[in-house]
């Protein structure tokens, strides 16, 4: 009796993959679990505390770093304003570099779970066929993009702005 129900199972659990002939690493849920584990943009998904505190080291880090090489390299140091204005310009486009390719690779995660057809992109026998999204599939991407990285894409929108005012404002106070 017991084996019955394990081989019944495992037809259905057969049946289910064909339902969905999308491999599971082109799954869009599966997609956004795998970036949301990455170190590239596991520093986005944390609260804001720990976000905030991730972006104010690089800040910080990178500020020093930028006014360490200014200030060895330059001969006179009569130039503070300046040198200081430069290494916020160099720190802002290295934190807009960095926020613009997190808030890229969740807006491509975002569309794919959204969308109610997957497209194949694995060269092969599927090449350019596409599966549309059963409703059970659709309501389950759209939950987790609408509630985890729709937020999330908010909050690297809102950091993008700060640097990228404070980028045109260095640019403006510059002699």
């Amino acid at each position: 009796m017991t084996n019955s129900y394990i081989f019944s199972y495992m037809i259905i659990m057969k049946n289910l993959n064909l339902v969905c002939p999308v491999p599971q690493n082109q799954r869009p849920i599966n997609e956004y679990k795998k970036i949301k584990k990455s170190v590239a943009f596991l520093w986005s998904t944390k609260s804001s505390r720990l976000y905030f505190q991730n972006i104010l080291q690089v800040v910080v880090l990178s500020l020093l770093f930028c006014l360490f090489f200014i200030c060895t390299s330059s001969s006179s140091s009569n130039n503070l304003h300046n040198e200081l204005l430069y290494s916020f310009i160099v720190t802002s486009t290295l934190l807009i570099g960095i926020c613009l390719r997190t808030y890229l690779g969740w807006v491509y995660i975002y569309d794919r779970l959204i969308q109610g057809t997957v497209a194949y992109e694995e060269s092969g026998w599927y090449d350019g066929q596409i599966w549309v999204k059963t409703p059970e599939t659709l309501i389950q991407d759209k939950l987790a993009g609408g509630y985890t990285v729709l937020p999330l894409l908010n909050r690297l929108k809102n950091t993008l702005g700060i640097f990228l005012c404070i980028l045109i404002l260095s640019f403006l106070l510059l002699n």
